[in-house]
């Protein structure tokens, strides 16, 4: 049997389990960077739909997000005899935090490695959960300080929005690596469909994220990298559809809030 005080450790372990492997990301990068027999490569020279080098610099601000989000929900105060949103969402954001790691150790063997592809299923879906989670605890959000909304907000949009963006240039990458060409009429048609398929994830991320603009902005900036190395690849169908990409996005983005916010009236009218 569970005690109270049984349930209130066991939370509180998980909460600073979120903390070291938050924290341990940017450790297995420097181990990666040490130690790894290969180098991440990047920009049209490698693949038309994988950025720019400059491109990946969003990933400092994703860890220190996740740092700095794994800090605000340990602290004592948020530990209470009652299971919150910061205790629903814990394990999910764990196993994101870890699947950084393994996805850098997959990548050690080559980033055609089709592990990786299932360590971005994973971390997909976990980001799905946690979504899922926050959107039902909007109006125990929205109790909490405004800093901490926002940087809940940042950092799962932000994660959410390049890993979920991530996971088809992979794909592509895979592709790739076997031997797969890219610049003829076959070559062009299947990276056409990994884009499609990637902007479809995005607008499911969309709808379950209820129209996040941190979402929409991160998918952006990662859809005009890969825009800006398909056009340097000389692959107009692929930087249009990039650009047809965004808009989609972003209508989805406008659809789903203006939903929202005529449901929120009619919900007040029946109070």
């Amino acid at each position: 049997m569970t005690t109270p005080t049984t349930d209130v450790r066991r939370r509180r372990a998980i909460r600073i389990l979120v903390v070291v492997l938050a924290i341990g990301q940017p450790i297995s990068s420097l181990v990666f960077d040490w130690l790894s027999p290969t180098t991440l490569q990047s920009g049209a020279e490698f693949s038309p739909l994988v950025p720019p080098g400059a491109w990946f610099a969003i990933w400092g601000v994703i860890i220190i997000a996740s740092i700095a989000w794994a800090l605000a929900q340990v602290r004592p105060s948020t530990i209470t005899d009652t299971v919150g949103l910061r205790d629903r969402i814990a394990l999910p954001m764990a196993v994101v935090y870890l699947c950084f790691g393994l996805w850098l150790a997959a990548a050690s063997l080559g980033q055609e490695n089709p592990a990786g592809l299932a360590v971005f299923a994973v971390i997909i879906t976990a980001h799905l959960i946690a979504w899922r989670r926050v959107m039902a605890a909007r109006a125990e959000i929205a109790t909490w300080n405004r800093w901490e909304r926002g940087l809940l907000l940042v950092m799962l949009g932000t994660y959410s929005g390049w890993t979920s963006m991530a996971a088809f240039l992979q794909i592509a990458t895979v592709t790739q690596g076997t031997g797969a060409e890219i610049d003829t009429s076959w070559g062009i048609t299947w990276q056409l469909l990994v884009l499609a398929a990637a902007t479809g994830m995005a607008v499911v991320f969309v709808v379950v994220s209820r129209g996040s603009i941190v979402y929409g902005a991160t998918v952006t900036y990662a859809l005009v990298g890969v825009g800006l190395s398909t056009a340097e690849a000389g692959l107009t169908a692929l930087w249009v559809t990039c650009v047809v990409g965004v808009s989609v996005v972003w209508a989805s983005v406008v659809i789903i809030r203006m939903l929202d916010a005529r449901r929120e009236p009619r919900a007040q009218s029946t109070v």
